[in-house]
């Protein structure tokens, strides 16, 4: 390591601790949240930065000016690292470049601060202080420590320079010798190929900056598309439905989506006090299904997508906004050609997650958001947050909205009350039994529900009153869980993992229907499949082709996909995990282990052909 003696004892701390710091976070990015494959293109990779940083960087650490360009670049990556870190521990995916450009912001600083942040990670700062600590001026006592300070050295220079010449070759060669054997061992394939496989692939063969330019260049200017076609194969065509309809086929329906419900809310309680009274009742009058997931890769968003197309969402894809709907075969749309009125309801803006947009094309004929709420005629003593209109008067005002449209209807809503961070109920609703909670996030949390569950109440009330219930078919589940993890409260369903993926998320599903026979649904289902039950509830005789949900009224227990940036497949509690071209176990719901249960040919070359389909439907739809 040249010169490094010469360093003062400040210098080389410095030094020490800057090359510390990156290393770190830099594998910790690769391994955990880039989920590199190639072990042996991050030692070599490591190796190219070790010296790198040793006889390029370090010099710059005799200097006030090099410190302060070290401690910026520090800074930098410590803030790309922990955005990462947030990201990943929310959506299960490394926070991308489009989701940096299209995504939507967070709303409120507290959803960071009393959700996301864990208690540990302002050890990985650390290394920002004592760099900031040790960048402070140093007393010259010496000759040479003035020459040092002006980055003069008693040293040849001439020598210094062929010495940095040559460690700048064995530099070129390691890194090219890292890239094409880490290629090699992950499969040979040209940037674009290993880029559209797997990001972490891409990662661990050219590194994580150029993962972020080239995932720049593709989605900026990528224009190799025009020819492709997104065919799906006759093997994953939807199956017919029986045409016998359970219900009258001229039923209105109505389909809620509940902002962050967990599934096990229904029937807990806390100091006797239920937190779900409502839909406790009633689940007991309606078909629940009780292995039911979200699809929640990119945002909140993908629960609509996923209702409306009965498609899987994929991660780095904000369909609303970038994807021609038009193009898309949509629930609304075959309801609107049935004759049905086709309404969407949202307290929040219309714009937000670009839904003014994409309903009217997924067939929408009416879009009410934000403005067409009064704030002068809400009945809760409640301001107007970033969400929007609280649920209780959102619903109560949506119902003189939904009275002035002929029947059939569709109506789907979507609440806001019960958003992280969990504080938008109003004082005068709050339930006395959860007081005693001490973790504030949990407290509100209870308290946001409680408040949510008198909403739908007082909704279904008023329907009944106004003669809209009895011929309605409702369907309510939730766009996401909680993503609470505390001693007090945990969303999860809980797995045993081996890897760090992104779990599952359990949610309830209630289809209820006055003529509908009350049971349980047990197979395993997402919101994918919510179109195919409508419809088969209905009585329709077969589904678009595009469709790849299917009805959960059949009872046949399949794989269902997650198509994280990782794609993760679900099969009788057991979850598989798809890493370029192999599909292998993962983990598995608590208590389920089940060694037994495997992933046949035929499923897995399903889950492939799925998982390629979405992607090429993805990529010929984008918007021009």
């Amino acid at each position: 390591m040249p010169d490094f003696k010469s360093l003062s004892r400040n210098q080389k701390y410095f030094a020490l601790t800057f090359l510390i710091g990156f290393l770190v976070k830099y594998n910790y990015l690769l391994i955990r949240i880039f989920r590199g494959p190639s072990w042996l293109g991050g030692i070599l990779r490591n190796i190219v930065f070790i010296i790198f940083i040793a006889y390029f960087l370090f010099p710059l650490t005799r200097t006030r000016s090099g410190r302060k360009k070290l401690l910026i670049f520090s800074g930098i990556f410590t803030f790309v690292f922990i955005a990462n870190l947030w990201y990943n521990r929310y959506f299960g995916n490394y926070l991308g470049f489009t989701d940096i450009i299209v995504g939507e912001s967070i709303g409120s600083p507290m959803v960071i601060f009393r959700h996301i942040m864990n208690f540990w990670d302002p050890l990985f700062i650390i290394d920002l202080i004592i760099l900031g600590f040790l960048f402070s001026p140093e007393k010259k006592t010496t000759a040479d420590s003035k020459a040092a300070e002006s980055g003069s050295l008693p040293a040849s220079i001439q020598k210094r320079k062929k010495v940095k010449l040559l460690v700048g070759l064995v530099l070129i060669l390691l890194l090219t010798t890292q890239i094409l054997a880490t290629n090699m061992l992950l499969g040979s394939e040209r940037p674009v190929e290993l880029y559209r496989r797997s990001t972490g692939a891409f990662a661990s063969v050219y590194g994580i900056l150029p993962l972020y330019v080239y995932e720049a260049y593709y989605t900026t200017f990528y224009n190799d598309l025009e020819d492709r076609t997104a065919e799906l194969p006759e093997m994953l065509r939807s199956d017919k439905l029986d045409g016998k309809n359970m219900i009258p086929e001229d039923s209105n329906i109505i389909a809620i989506q509940v902002e962050s419900l967990d599934e096990k809310l229904l029937g807990y309680e806390h100091n006797g006090r239920e937190l779900t009274p409502f839909l406790n009742s009633l689940k007991e009058d309606s078909l629940y299904g009780s292995s039911f997931y979200t699809k929640h890769v990119n945002g909140s968003f993908d629960a609509d997508f996923s209702l409306l197309t009965s498609l899987y969402p994929i991660n780095r894809t904000y369909a609303f906004k970038q994807n021609d709907m038009t193009e898309f075969a949509a629930l609304p749309k075959i309801l609107k050609d049935a004759g049905y009125q086709t309404l969407a309801f949202h307290g929040n803006d219309r714009e937000f997650f670009h839904r003014h947009q994409a309903y009217p094309d997924l067939g929408f004929d009416r879009f009410y958001g934000r403005d067409d709420f009064s704030a002068e005629d809400r009945v809760m003593d409640l301001e107007e947050g970033y969400l929007g209109i609280n649920d209780y008067d959102f619903f109560k005002q949506s119902l003189d909205l939904l009275e002035n449209h002929d029947e059939p209807f569709f109506g789907f809503f979507i609440t806001v009350t019960s958003h992280t961070p969990f504080n938008f109920y109003p004082e005068e609703m709050m339930v006395e039994e959860y007081a005693d909670i001490e973790n504030p996030l949990v407290h509100d949390f209870f308290q946001s529900i409680s408040f949510v569950d008198k909403s739908l109440e007082m909704f279904f009330n008023e329907l009944e009153k106004r003669g809209l219930k009895d011929n309605t078919l409702f369907v309510i589940y939730s766009d996401h869980d909680a993503s609470i993890d505390t001693p007090e409260y945990s969303s999860s369903l809980e797995f045993e993992l081996e890897r760090n993926v992104k779990e599952p998320e359990h949610i309830p599903l209630l289809i209820y229907h006055p003529e509908l026979e009350p049971g349980e649904i047990e197979v395993t289902g997402t919101i994918t499949d919510l179109a195919p039950t409508i419809l088969d509830l209905l009585g329709k005789e077969s589904l678009p082709e595009e469709f790849l949900g299917r009805s959960l009224l059949k009872g046949q227990e399949k794989p269902v996909l997650f198509l994280h940036e990782f794609p993760q497949i679900f099969y009788r509690d057991q979850l598989f995990l798809k890493e370029l071209d192999e599909i292998h176990r993962v983990g598995h719901v608590r208590g389920r282990e089940d060694p037994g249960i495997e992933l046949n040919h035929q499923q897995k070359d399903e889950a492939r052909k799925i998982i390629n389909f979405v992607r090429e439907k993805m990529e010929t739809t984008l918007r021009d």
